[in-house]
């Protein structure tokens, strides 16, 4: 480690762990491992401030940020510290596509790549994807008749997905596993990319894998004079590198070989974006394997939370990896379970002693796993007049699936001879998209349009699309159209009438053939099944329950303030001081169609991608957590023995990961290191994770924890097994005699005597 001379730093009160980062080295390459909340920005100012008392030039350090305000919010901070210490010209601190556009127009500008108008609305995009499309279906493409609602934002996903990776389109759509229905995708990729080179637009993701595309069709030495395009950065500092993309950083691999010194800082357990292209192997492996003789920093002490929340964040992403750990240093963080049964209801109760504790919605967050589990609780805080600001989802009230049961509801309160009964003239459109009537964009269109000018005409404008159609088709809409006329026979009972009307139209079904991933079917299922919940709660006819929504929706016009509402991915980077989980029920969150975690790779991984997502989620907590769930007694009992489900349980609704965190244990923990009381062992199947907290911070409490093992669940030669500290194994033997010990051979570890009383062995399957 570098010596530093007396008086060069002007922040004295960084951690242990912060001051080794601080003061690594000018040439080696470092990890910087930091958990939520460890005062990462703090650690990079220094950092800077440490390279420039070393006399390194501001111009030769290059910072790289994820995105604008993170990017704005750091050169604010950094621009202060230095101008107290002296120094008045600041390193560049960047986005990567503020980079990549500096980069773009200096190749434009030496004839590397051809001059191209930047346009970053997103409607231009859309627009070139429909001329694109069209363009396919000239040329004879097979390409499923859908609605572009149905289809539009996964192809700007795929699209997103392709450039930020170095694979061709038709790679990545196969590795996504997606729907036969998107098989036009890849080649509708590269027309839109013919589309977009012969008009010389860039949009922003091209930023930087046009560059990436033209450097590796490139030999060395015309990468060498590449290289002299960028400016001269001898010290890169790259934040969030967990979210890095494979474009992102082979560019930047070869943009600044070494002697370049790298320093990456971020978190692979907080990598929640493998959904838009980020690949936390980069981080987690390959890092480390293209640079050699990396020296790793641990950043293991959140000041943001108390020990509850570093104790169950612990516990739970040691699953991912028996390494991590994850300090409280904050103040004291409450954590506790719902008090009533039903989501809306506990949400109120919650939110009421909250506000008795003098403190204010603002400072509360509401996070969701999907956008389904978002209804009942806008629902709930609408009913009630509590205000609440809605992050990145769309309104209540604008979400389709929801608007295509209003539009249904409203023909069942008479809309279709009294138009005004609709909650919006532009819903009658829903009752000819979904399920869609099929023929092209243009009939459809017609269609429509006819429809809003005269919906008594509806249920004939379908008529006239069955006389055109032929066999099981045609018979299909003459139902629908009857089906439409007989809806107001439901007036009085329009939950009956809905349930109906999906199971009729085969509306479900629909959703799963428009629908890439199952994720996506079982989310609209989802949706209309809670607001169908809501219909059959409120109960009344069909014409009062609109005229209630349509109140609802005028009074909460307001959403600057209140309560916030979001989901999990939304809320990464911010923190609350109450934060209230909601939607944690086995199958959903983590979600799985089947769970095969233990058999498949695949399978596996994306069950710790979503247990990284819960990590973030509690992580978001500063004084109180509750989890908006209340236990069964089965689920108690086995939360009080410490017991953690390795599979789906037909018993169990709660998320598995609730069992991962330990709050039982935890809350024992808790106590006795703040009445420094330690009484009975602590029940726990995480006792080496929560020993390794305890020996890691000063002042904790002599504890000892257990893990009993049922006579039931003796284990035997062939089980496979997993133990926090030495991973994977296989079971030897089992004694028979008083003490029964087990013997696991774990591979290269070796193998391992143990007694059952104490053991932290979790049995993952059992021998063939």
């Amino acid at each position: 480690m570098t010596q530093v001379a007396p008086n060069t730093e002007v922040n004295t009160s960084l951690t242990d762990e912060q001051t080794l980062v601080v003061h690594h080295d000018l040439t080696t390459p470092a990890k910087v491992i930091a958990v939520a909340g460890a005062g990462k920005t703090t650690t990079l100012i220094s950092r800077i401030e440490h390279l420039l008392s070393q006399d390194v030039d501001p111009s030769h350090i290059g910072v790289f940020m994820f995105n604008k305000s993170a990017q704005e919010e750091f050169s604010e901070r950094l621009s202060k510290r230095l101008m107290q210490a002296g120094h008045f010209r600041s390193p560049s601190v960047m986005t990567f596509h503020a980079f990549g556009m500096k980069f773009c127009r200096r190749l434009e500008q030496q004839g590397w790549l051809a001059p191209a108008k930047l346009v970053t609305d997103d409607f231009s995009l859309v627009k070139m994807l429909r001329e694109a499309l069209q363009r396919l279906a000239r040329r004879g493409e097979k390409i499923a008749i859908l609605d572009e609602k149905d289809w539009l934002e996964d192809a700007l996903l795929f699209v997103d997905q392709v450039k930020a990776s170095h694979q061709p389109a038709q790679i990545v759509f196969e590795a996504l596993g997606w729907s036969n229905e998107r098989k036009f995708f890849p080649a509708l990729y590269n027309e839109l990319e013919t589309l977009r080179k012969r008009n010389n637009i860039r949009f922003f993701a091209d930023l930087l894998s046009d560059p990436y595309d033209l450097m590796g069709s490139l030999d060395e030495p015309d990468r060498v004079r590449m290289r002299a395009l960028v400016p001269d950065f001898r010290y890169l500092l790259i934040d969030e590198f967990q979210d890095i993309n494979p474009c992102q950083y082979e560019l930047l691999k070869h943009l600044y070989p070494a002697p370049c010194q790298w320093m990456i800082v971020g978190d692979v357990q907080q990598c929640i974006y493998e959904w838009r292209g980020a690949s936390p192997e980069i981080m987690a492996s390959q890092f480390d394997q293209d640079f050699g003789h990396v020296v790793t920093y641990p950043l293991s002490t959140s000041f943001r939370f108390g020990h509850a929340v570093g104790l169950m964040a612990s516990s739970v992403i040691s699953e991912n990896d028996p390494d991590a750990l994850v300090i409280g240093a904050g103040a004291r963080t409450r954590v506790s379970f719902a008090r009533a049964p039903k989501t809306g209801k506990a949400l109120l109760g919650e939110l009421k002693a909250w506000v008795e504790e003098g403190r204010a919605l603002n400072d509360t967050a509401v996070l969701v796993r999907l956008y389904s589990d978002m209804v009942p609780v806008q629902l709930a805080l609408m009913h009630k007049g509590v205000p609440y600001q809605l992050h990145g989802d769309s309104p209540l009230l604008e979400n389709r699936q929801i608007r295509m049961l209003m539009a249904y509801l409203s023909v069942i309160a008479g809309g279709l001879e009294n138009p005004s009964a609709f909650f919006h003239a532009d819903d009658i459109e829903y009752l000819l998209t979904i399920p869609s009537l099929g023929g092209s964009m243009a009939q459809r269109k017609t269609l429509i349009q006819q429809a809003k000018q005269a919906p008594h005409l509806l249920p004939q404008i379908i008529e006239s699309v069955a006389d055109a159609s032929d066999g099981w088709r045609a018979k299909k809409l003459y139902e629908r159209a009857d089906w439409l006329r007989s809806l107001s026979i439901y007036r009085t009972d329009p939950a009956q009438g809905l349930a109906h009307t999906l199971e009729k139209l085969g509306i479900y079904r629909y959703f799963e053939s428009t629908s890439s991933k199952d994720i996506q079917t079982q989310e609209k299922i989802a949706t209309c099944d809670a607001f169908m919940a809501y219909v059959r709660g409120v109960g009344g006819d069909a014409k009062s329950i609109l005229e209630q929504l349509a109140s609802l929706n005028e009074k909460h016009t307001d959403d600057s303030h209140g309560v916030h509402l979001m989901t999990i991915h939304k809320s990464k980077g911010l923190e609350f001081d109450h934060v209230l989980l909601s939607g944690l029920q086995e199958g959903r969150f983590p979600y799985y169609e089947e769970d095969l975690s233990a058999i498949d790779k695949q399978a596996a991984s994306n069950l710790a991608s979503e247990r990284r997502l819960f990590y973030v989620a509690i992580t978001r907590a500063k004084h109180k957590l509750v989890l908006l769930e209340t236990p069964t007694a089965d689920e108690h009992k086995r939360m009080k023995q410490g017991d953690i489900p390795r599979v789906a349980l037909k018993s169990l609704s709660l998320s598995r990961f609730v069992f991962e965190a330990q709050p039982y244990a935890v809350s024992h923990i808790c106590d006795a290191w703040y009445t420094q009381k330690a009484d009975a062992p602590i029940d726990t199947a995480k006792g080496a994770v929560f020993q390794r907290y305890l020996n890691a911070v000063d002042s904790s409490p002599a504890l000892t924890f257990r893990h009993r093992v049922e006579g039931k669940s003796l284990l035997q030669p062939g089980d496979k097994v997993r133990h926090d500290q030495f991973g994977q194994g296989v079971v030897v033997r089992q004694e028979r005699d008083d003490k029964q010990m087990i013997f696991v051979d774990f591979g290269e570890v070796g193998l391992k005597r143990f007694n059952p009383k104490h053991t932290q062995l979790i049995k993952l399957s059992s021998r063939t």
